[in-house]
């Protein structure tokens, strides 16, 4: 059959000039499936093996990887029986293709612009995919130091630090529970959730002397009225703070509160889940925490923390602290290159991944895309005529991982409305969280995300509001509005 190239419908994928739309629709999918196979391959790939994966005929295979090769899509490496690999071309325009073929249409992959779990990339994806391995064997051991040295790269500290089989509250959990004891002060510093967060997990491990800075969520944190707390706190041993708050969108000043911490000898506890790996950490807090799912593009379920000598003090003289995040016995089998209890392995498979991902890109380079990925986003919404949620003052910044603004209630639009329309048209973003239910929504720009993204999210953002303006405009006005 000659091919027809000047029909050719489609922007990226091999061999659409087959003659009838029921023939395209079948050798799309057949070649999709053969290019997921080679994808999760960690290896060149024989036509037998990609017969087996893809449930199709050795002869339909071999047609179908011919046409691949053709385009450059797939090539064939030694002599026979040849092995199959991908070259690296054209494998992204799978992906966004969408075009309607007789009544079938390719959809794109809802875009998630939530503030964790993120998109993560194939590669790590497909890490996870491997096999089990001794979870105290050599080869996990090494696995483990390596993930602990990069993750001390990206944190930034020489503390001791581990790797938790849990989420960042977990790490939240394991910080609190490991510190407070009998008649340990704290102060929790709070501006949205997350900074109340821990004044919830010392209220559950029965924390005697808890003194909460307040602050109303999305306001900036004052100095002075942590001062206070500090001086007025019956043995203040510990302070908590969040640096990047979540669900509102603010950085919060950790350098001055730091200083605050070390004057008064108390162990600085940061929750970093949204920072680390995204933004600059101006202080190396004695415990330090991150989630997986956030900045570091991995999936989520996993978690790190870092520990200081000064936290160690604390926590050796707490005879209550918890089982299973007791970080003692993290300490002890670090030492072996081990976990204390078994290790959640496909997750660790895919950090390690993520964490390459991290390393090839450079933090420096990573952190400036995160900066110049938020300011594209705060540029755009302002130019929309939407409001940033977050109140500054001089110590205080917007995130830069995640962008809340405030919902135009007063246009009439709600937060169903405008989250609803934009998911609609492919990407989820968050809403407010409690107390900010229906008032705010939130844009995330963390992970391994791009300007391609964000363009894509801003363009969906528009036309929703461009879509309400419309409906309001040519909305009849009644009697009564009239009156």
């Amino acid at each position: 059959m000659q091919r027809r190239k000047e029909e050719y419908p489609f922007k990226y994928h091999p061999n659409a000039y087959l003659e009838r739309k029921r023939n395209v629709v079948r050798g799309l999918n057949a070649r999709t499936k053969i290019l997921k196979v080679l994808a999760r391959s960690t290896a060149a790939t024989t036509i037998k093996a990609v017969s087996r994966f893809a449930a199709m005929s050795y002869p339909s295979s071999f047609h179908h990887l011919r046409l691949l090769e053709e385009e450059e899509i797939v090539k064939r490496e030694g002599k026979r029986p040849y092995k199959w690999i991908l070259t690296g071309k054209g494998q992204k325009g799978l992906d966004e293709l969408e075009v309607g073929l007789g009544g079938v249409k390719k959809m794109e992959e809802e875009l998630l612009m939530i503030p964790g779990p993120v998109p993560v990339l194939p590669r790590i994806l497909r890490a996870m995919s491997k096999s089990m391995i001794y979870h105290r064997g050599d080869e996990f051991g090494q696995l483990y130091e390596e993930i602990v040295e990069s993750l001390k790269s990206i944190f930034r500290t020489r503390n001791d630090l581990f790797v938790l089989s849990g989420s960042g509250t977990c790490a939240m959990e394991a910080a609190i529970g490991n510190l407070l004891g009998n008649g340990t002060g704290m102060v929790c510093i709070a501006n949205g959730k997350f900074g109340e967060r821990f004044k919830e997990i010392a209220d559950r491990y029965k924390a005697n002397a808890v003194t909460p800075v307040n602050v109303e969520w999305g306001s900036s944190i004052e100095l002075e009225a942590v001062k206070e707390a500090m001086e007025n706190s019956p043995n203040p041993k510990v302070v908590t703070m969040v640096h990047n708050e979540t669900s509102t969108g603010i950085l919060n000043p950790v350098r001055e509160v730091g200083k605050l911490a070390k004057k008064h000898d108390a162990v600085f506890v940061l929750d970093c889940i949204t920072s680390i790996g995204g933004d600059e950490v101006p202080v190396d807090a004695d415990i330090a925490i991150v989630g997986s799912q956030k900045c570091l593009g991995a999936p989520p379920g996993m978690s790190a923390i870092s520990v200081s000598e000064h936290a160690w003090d604390l926590i050796r003289d707490n005879k209550k602290r918890p089982y299973y995040m007791d970080l003692t016995a993290y300490k002890k089998n670090l030492e072996k290159k081990q976990t204390p209890y078994t290790p959640a392995l496909p997750l660790f498979f895919a950090l390690k991944e993520a964490l390459a991902v991290i390393k090839e890109e450079g933090m420096e380079k990573r952190i400036e895309r995160h900066r110049r990925l938020a300011k594209m986003v705060r540029d755009a919404v302002t130019g929309l005529g939407l409001s940033l949620f977050p109140r500054l003052n001089k110590l205080s910044d917007y995130s830069n991982t995640v962008t809340a603004i405030s919902i135009p209630l007063a246009n009439g639009i709600t937060d169903e409305q405008l989250r609803g329309g934009m998911k609609k048209r492919g990407v989820m973003v968050a809403g407010g969280q409690g107390k900010l239910k229906g008032k705010i929504f939130r844009i995330a720009t963390m992970g391994n995300i791009t300007e391609k993204e964000v363009l894509r999210t801003v363009e969906a953002l528009e036309e929703v509001m461009a879509g309400h303006e419309t409906r309001s405009q040519s909305r009849p006005h009644s009697a009564m509005e009239g009156a």
